[in-house]
């Protein structure tokens, strides 16, 4: 091996003479500058656009998904339980005065392990990678729910339930799980629970449990009034028949969203249902495929383009509607049927017939899921009144659905491809816009707006904004993704197609 030492013989040499005659020299010595120019280097883009689709945040979004690991059965607990356990704790806290600190001891823990286990680990498979987007949607949430639960001052118990007879271990965790703060303090633009901490509901005051007796007559069955926020079914289930029901509507909606996502890949394996990009998807499928509806019946009813566009755009809308509304009866059957829970804790339904909405201000504030409609109150309360700006329902509405929009475009961070982010995140602005409207609609008229024209209004909004964030879903592969076992929608395709729809 040849002697490193000898460089230093050589320090009044040029470097490329000892280059030529030393190539064993060659890594000692810098590179010989050059007279051809270099091509410069492009700055670091600020905007989302088509080559860097987050911005300023592109360089960490290529870092992740280049340093990522695949979601399996082996860390899948990484992920959803280690996380999650600091919160538990922190809900156990909120059971005593005087935690605070500990809270935000755990909350800083607790967010670390969360986002360190969001970017390292997602599903790597092209028919999952819609999946990726409901994970860091999740964690955003859980980030949220994490601050909130540091910064309470007080105590927050779900005392409805104990006083029910539940452990308070499934307390702490009802308190954790209940994102719609269902029974708990609520909180309102000048009456929030960071600044007051959980109380007890006043409707709590009315509930009384206990057994009736009447002068010379037995006793009958027990009085119950309920708090508002307990919805009692109109003829009393049993534990085994809430189970059954709850289950039912989740297979149901298991049947019914799975046949829709296997005609979307089968019917558009190469534009809407691919597992992969294709650009104008949604324009390539309705141009190249003719359907007919009810082929047995003569020749039909053929669809027009426009027709079949709608109908692609109304599924996507359907598949998030019955997916979350599955998991949520699924989840309910299983605490109902456990006995970890009471009959009436799971009978406020995560959805109220969205199809009845008739103004946008029932739909998003009523109908619809109200999943984030807690956390967006808060941040978007927090956030005026760190800005100094009055804190009024119209500041609070406009900024809950510009948050709502930023949280569902950057939950598709750790996708890849990422689905076109404007689009999406436009959706929910202009939804706040129109309920802004309808808002000074009724100052100008006196009079809400609904019925018919309510009607018309309501879903002409909600299918042109939704068209836009299906067409980004489309192009980016999102329509052939596997979002539940692939088992009902093959097994009753072929009925389908021979009965109900099939390609000319």
């Amino acid at each position: 091996m040849p002697d490193r030492r000898c460089v230093f013989v050589f320090a009044d040499a040029p470097c490329s003479d000892i280059a030529t005659q030393h190539p064993h020299l060659v890594p000692f010595f810098p590179p010989t500058f050059s007279s051809t120019p270099t091509l410069a280097t492009p700055p670091m883009p600020i905007l989302p656009s088509s080559t860097a689709p987050f911005g300023f945040l592109e360089p960490l979004h290529a870092y992740v998904l280049a340093h990522s690991e695949p979601l399996t059965w082996s860390n899948w607990w990484r992920l959803a339980v280690l996380p999650t356990i600091p919160l538990f704790l922190q809900a156990v806290l909120l059971r005593k005065e005087g935690t605070r600190k500990d809270r935000l001891a755990l909350a800083v823990v607790g967010i670390a392990l969360l986002w360190h286990a969001c970017l390292r680990y997602r599903f790597e498979q092209p028919w999952f990678n819609a999946l990726n987007n409901g994970i860091s949607i999740g964690c955003m949430t859980l980030t949220v729910r994490y601050l909130e639960f540091a910064l309470i001052k007080g105590r927050l118990i779900d005392q409805y339930w104990e006083d029910k007879g539940q452990h308070w271990l499934v307390s702490a965790f009802d308190v954790c799980t209940n994102a719609r703060w269902i029974g708990l303090d609520p909180v309102e633009p000048r009456s929030n629970g960071i600044e007051k901490g959980g109380k007890r509901p006043k409707a709590d005051k009315d509930v009384s449990v206990g057994t009736e007796v009447r002068p010379g007559h037995k006793a009958i069955s027990p009085a119950r009034n309920y708090p508002p926020w307990v919805v009692v079914p109109n003829s009393p289930l049993s534990r085994s028949h809430a189970t059954i029901r709850h289950l039912t509507i989740a297979f149901r909606n298991y049947v019914i969203s799975d046949i829709l996502l296997s005609l979307l890949r089968s019917f558009g394996a190469d534009s809407i249902g691919s597992s992969t990009p294709v650009p104008g998807a949604l324009h390539r499928f309705s141009s190249d495929n003719t359907f007919v509806l009810f082929p047995k019946l003569g020749n039909g009813l053929e669809s027009p383009w426009w027709l079949t566009e709608m109908a692609a755009v109304i599924a996507v809308a359907l598949c998030v509607w019955l997916g979350l509304s599955m998991g949520y009866h699924a989840i309910a059957g299983v605490m109902v049927g456990t006995g970890l829970h009471e009959v009436e804790a799971w009978e406020i339904d995560l959805f109220d017939h969205p199809l009845k909405a008739d103004s946008l201000l029932d739909f998003w504030g009523h109908r619809w899921h109200q999943f984030f409609r807690h956390s967006f109150t808060l941040v978007a309360t927090q956030t005026l009144r760190f800005l100094h700006l009055p804190v009024t329902s119209t500041y609070v509405l406009g900024l809950s659905f510009f948050f709502s929009g930023a949280m569902h475009a950057l939950g598709q961070f750790t996708m890849d491809p990422v689905p076109a982010l404007f689009p999406i995140f436009v959706l929910f602005p202009i939804s706040g816009l129109g309920c802004a409207l309808e808002v000074q609609f009724k100052r100008w008229t006196g009079k809400k707006v609904g019925g018919f024209w309510g009607r018309l209004w309501t879903w002409s909004v909600m299918l042109i904004t939704g068209r836009w964030a299906a067409i980004a879903w489309f192009e980016s592969g999102v329509g052939g993704s596997y979002l539940c076992p692939a088992w009902a929608g093959d097994l009753l395709k072929p009925f389908i197609l021979e009965w109900i729809l099939n390609r000319k």
